[in-house]
């Protein structure tokens, strides 16, 4: 079970990336620009609201658009998905600018979040974190009924009382799957209790197969012999 645990170590940090990020950027809801533009996943001739919103600087047309493309060449929704409307807050960062990417919906009633930085010298788009909830609600509950059917998981959540938390379903992207499974989409279902007994336990669910793949948690279960896992 080390490649999950590893795997859940990189969603963690992502998503601490993200929401320390999302907080430097609270509190800027000016829009600059509006745009349409037809997204990665989506069927041609239907397109995303782009909403553009900039704080420090000022953007020049042709960057706001070059921006503009490289981030929606870049983010990919669910399967079965497509965004709706995409906010991209921008920040200066010295020379260049650190990129807020909010995606909505109207099919997820969660939204993904990305966070870039934009080299102007070299026109790069570097991805630093990400939090995926985009998920439909139907492959929500089956990746949790896949979870939740895995006898180990099963045995953690009971072990430690954690059946009544409701836990977070999130997406790990293919190029991070590879480096433990295989490179295709899965999803992550995690049960999290805080305070001053802490607990985690994550089962990684392929939802191609209907299987969970993996399981770590941050606590033991006794087997018949006594013995901690």
């Amino acid at each position: 079970m080390v490649g999950a645990k590893k795997i859940v170590m990189v969603v963690a940090i992502a998503a601490v990336v993200v929401v320390v990020a999302a907080g430097v950027y609270l509190g800027l809801p000016k829009i600059e620009h509006r745009l349409g533009h037809t997204a990665p996943g989506l069927d041609s001739g239907l397109s995303t609201a782009v909403e553009f919103s900039v704080s420090g600087t000022e953007l020049n047309e042709e960057t706001k658009t070059e921006i503009v493309s490289k981030v929606l060449a870049e983010i990919t929704p669910y399967k079965g998905v497509r965004y709706d409307k995409v906010n991209i807050t921008a920040m200066k960062n010295g020379e260049d600018h650190d990129l807020r990417v909010i995606c909505f919906s109207d099919a997820c009633e969660c939204q993904d979040v990305y966070v870039f930085t934009y080299y102007r010298a070299g026109k790069e788009l570097v991805l630093n974190g990400h939090v995926l909830d985009a998920i439909p609600a139907a492959e929500r509950a089956k990746a949790i009924s896949v979870a939740l059917q895995n006898e180990e998981a099963a045995n953690l959540l009971k072990e430690n009382s954690l059946e009544s938390v409701t836990p977070t379903v999130r997406r790990v992207l293919p190029e991070t799957a590879e480096k433990f499974y295989l490179p295709k989409t899965l999803l992550s279902v995690t049960w999290t209790r805080f305070g001053e007994n802490p607990a985690v336990v994550s089962v990684l669910v392929d939802p191609d197969e209907g299987k969970a793949v993996e399981v770590w948690s941050n606590l033991g279960v006794e087997n018949e012999g006594g013995e901690k896992k």
